[in-house]
């Protein structure tokens, strides 16, 4: 075999291996573009504090309600993406890379990729939109049980 065609078979290999895998399913993926609050994939902290119902997860973001029990706390963290979250109920107090803000229902939080960041909870439990840009981070949940249906 000559070797020019010995090296478009390899490349071609390759190829398709690497389709192959883009065509596999991250394990946070839904099973279906659309899904609703009941059907989503749904885990808990191991601490029992918190819990999220995985709403979307793509190659370039993750999507998620994020609950988090009276007095829970985030401990200081980096994320490699830029996360968003959206608080829908609930308040607490959020530090990004040494400032302190106060957050209560209808606040927007941005946090920039790699910003120093950590959360302390209020008297009641907070429920929140989260979104990542970029999925990796979510990764984080896959060490999360499944919560009982």
């Amino acid at each position: 075999m000559p070797k020019a065609l010995l090296a478009l078979s390899f490349t071609l290999l390759a190829s398709v291996a690497l389709w192959a895998k883009a065509q596999e399913k991250h394990p946070l993926q839904p099973a279906q573009q659309v899904v609703s609050l009941n059907a989503a994939m749904h885990r808990h902290a191991p601490s029992k504090k918190a819990d999220v119902h995985i709403l979307a997860r793509g190659d370039n973001a993750f999507m998620a309600m994020l609950k988090m029990a009276p007095k829970a706390k985030v401990p200081l963290h980096r994320d490699k993406t830029e996360e968003y979250i959206y608080i829908l109920e609930g308040s607490g107090t959020i530090q990004i890379d040494g400032k302190k803000t106060k957050l209560k229902a209808g606040d927007a939080v941005y946090m920039p990729a790699n910003a120093e960041v950590t959360f302390e909870n209020g008297d009641k439990q907070l429920v929140g939109l989260q979104v990542f840009a970029g999925p990796q981070p979510a990764d984080k949940y896959l060490k999360w049980p499944m919560a009982a249906k």
